[in-house]
């Protein structure tokens, strides 16, 4: 009896410490992304309304060197913008999916990147989703966030289409992909528009001075 005692205690003991480090952990994870965020939707929306530059004109020919030139003036452009709103207190609206998702499996892509990233190889990420803390959000004055608990379809999605956000579609975060050493990370962000349209992106961050800053963002998908 009394070692059976000692093994319930035991496994007891060990579940409980496990519960407290996935705690820990998405903590950590949580204060991570509120300390990113404002960078984060300024890099967004910067390459999100590229997305919405109309093509050139017919007796400009659409090479990739024209859109490679094309896409770097306009971003400049789009951070000027961005800049300008701040200082005359324009605010920007978007609609965000009011929880962050399941992280997307960025193993080697963060390992790519990042060439120091201590990685474990076959690691299983949490799949839990969690809700946004709205007020942490919201601090950030530049942006004006309408939550939605989920993407909107038929009347809905014409809706939000008609109110003439600046970026049509609704953003979506994913949970961060961390390397084992807590230096580096990855996360995702999608644009959904419609049906057969959406587009996302990798964000990779990193901690420089103890600080979490956003180090490069790239296109992933497109549908």
């Amino acid at each position: 009896m009394r070692k059976f005692c000692f093994a319930l205690l035991f496994v007891s003991g060990i579940i409980l410490t496990s519960c407290n480090n996935k705690k820990a952990s998405l903590q950590f994870e949580k204060d991570v992304m509120y300390e990113i965020y404002p960078a984060l939707i300024d890099t967004l929306w910067v390459n999100a309304s590229y997305h919405y530059v109309p093509p050139p004109p017919p007796h400009i020919k659409d090479t990739p060197e024209y859109r490679i030139r094309h896409k770097k003036e306009y971003k400049k452009q789009f951070n000027e913008d961005l800049s300008h709103y701040k200082k005359t207190g324009f605010v920007i609206d978007l609609l965000l999916l009011d929880k962050i998702s399941q992280v997307r499996q960025n193993q080697d892509e963060l390992k790519a990147h990042f060439k120091d990233a201590v990685l474990i190889k076959n690691k299983i990420s949490d799949t839990l989703e969690y809700k946004i803390d709205k007020g942490k959000f919201d601090s950030y004055k530049a942006f004006h966030l309408t939550y939605l608990p989920r993407f909107p379809r038929g009347n809905d999605r014409l809706y939000y289409n008609e109110l003439r956000y600046q970026i049509r579609g609704v953003f979506s975060l994913s949970r961060i992909q961390f390397d084992d050493e807590k230096n580096y990370g990855v996360l995702t962000a999608g644009i959904e528009c419609g049906p057969m349209c959406g587009y996302g992106y990798r964000i990779f961050i990193k901690k420089v001075k103890e600080k979490w800053v956003v180090d490069k963002i790239e296109e992933a998908w497109i549908s």
